[in-house]
C-alpha cells in the first residue's frame, strides 16, 4: 500500500494496485475503505480482533468488485440483470466531507448518475453512502430520484463478517421463514438457531430488526442491527464453492460469514418504487458484546 496524502488527523489517502484506498486510523478504531465501489474493507475496533472480514486473495482491480469487506449491492440485488448485483460496488465513489471527534470518524462518499451507469440502468440517482465508525460500526446507503420518471430498485450490504470457526459459529434472530437458494428458492421454515456446517444462501424474509452472530471461538457477539430491509441474506460457501473461487482461499471459508442487510427483489419490476425527489436508504450497525 503507498501513501499518498493526508485528510485529516484520523484519514490518510493510499493507493493499493492503483485503487484509491481511505484508511482511517482513530483514539476508537482502525478502518479502510475503497473508493473503488465505495466499499469498507476493514473495521477494527481498538483491542478487539477484526470484524470485518477480507480475503487474503482478494483482487484489487477496476474491473470486479472486491471479495470481502462490505460490497455495495445496488441497484439491484443478485443476478436479475448484469452486471450481477449491480454497478454501485464496481463504480468509482468520490468524497463528499468528513469529521471526526473524539468519538467517532465520519465519511460521506457520493455516486451520480452518468454515462456509464445509465448504459447498464437508464436511471437518474444520487446515492450517498455515509460511514460511521467509532467503538461501532454504521453504514448507511441513502439513494434519491434526481430524474423526472419513477425508478425500482432493490440491493444489499453485503457484509463479510470476521469469524474465528464457522463451525463453532451459530446465529440467531434472523426468523423462522427463508428463501433457499441453494433449492431453486424453495420457501422453508425453521425453528432453530443457524449453525454453520454446510454450504448456506439463505434470504430470511422476516429478520429480527437485530440479528446475532455468536462468535464463540473469538469470545464475543456481533450485533447487526439493520434498518430500511424487507430481508437479510446469510451466505457461506463452504468447501467446493471456496476452492473454486480465484479470490478466496480454499480454507476462507472457515473464517467467514455473510449476513446482509437487503432490499431483496425477485426481478427488477419487482423493486422497491422511488418517485421523483423522494429518497430511501438502506442500513445496517455493528456492535460487539461479550459472550456469555
Amino acid at each position: 500500500m503507498i501513501f499518498e496524502e493526508t485528510l485529516s488527523p484520523s484519514i490518510a489517502r493510499h493507493s493499493m494496485n492503483g485503487l484509491p484506498i481511505l484508511k482511517i486510523q482513530s483514539p476508537k478504531c482502525e478502518a479502510a475503505i475503497s473508493l473503488h465501489g465505495g466499499h469498507l474493507i476493514q473495521f477494527k475496533p481498538n483491542g478487539h480482533q477484526d470484524v470485518i472480514w477480507l480475503s487474503n486473495k482478494a483482487i484489487f482491480s477496476e474491473e470486479k468488485a472486491i471479495r470481502g469487506g462490505v460490497p455495495v449491492c445496488w441497484p439491484w440485488f443478485g443476478p436479475v440483470s448484469s452486471p450481477s448485483h449491480g454497478f454501485a460496488r464496481i463504480s468509482s465513489w468520490q468524497v463528499l466531507d468528513h469529521e471526526e471527534n473524539e468519538q467517532a470518524v465520519t465519511l460521506r462518499l457520493k455516486l451520480s448518475a452518468s454515462k456509464e451507469t445509465r448504459a447498464l440502468w437508464p436511471h437518474d440517482f444520487s446515492a450517498i453512502l455515509t460511514f460511521t465508525m467509532g467503538e461501532t460500526l454504521r453504514i448507511d446507503l441513502e439513494m434519491i430520484n434526481t430524474g423526472e420518471s419513477p425508478w425500482q430498485w432493490s440491493g444489499a450490504l453485503h457484509t463479510y463478517f470476521n469469524i474465528a470457526e464457522a463451525t463453532e459459529t451459530w446465529i440467531t434472530g434472523a426468523g423462522a421463514s427463508y428463501i433457499d437458494s441453494l433449492k431453486n428458492d424453495r420457501p422453508c421454515e425453521t425453528s432453530e438457531a443457524l449453525i454453520i456446517n454446510q454450504s448456506i444462501d439463505r434470504i430470511y424474509t422476516a429478520p429480527d430488526e437485530t440479528i446475532a452472530i455468536h462468535d464463540q471461538g473469538n469470545q464475543r457477539i456481533i450485533q447487526v442491527r439493520n434498518q430500511g430491509h424487507n430481508s437479510a441474506v446469510i451466505w457461506n460457501p463452504w468447501k467446493e464453492l471456496s476452492r473454486s473461487m480465484g479470490d478466496m482461499s480454499d480454507d476462507g471459508y472457515e473464517t467467514m460469514v455473510c449476513v446482509e442487510a437487503t432490499r431483496y427483489a425477485k426481478d427488477l419490476a419487482s423493486g422497491s418504487l422511488l418517485m421523483p425527489g423522494e429518497k430511501q436508504s438502506l442500513s445496517t450497525e455493528i456492535s460487539l458484546t461479550s459472550a456469555e
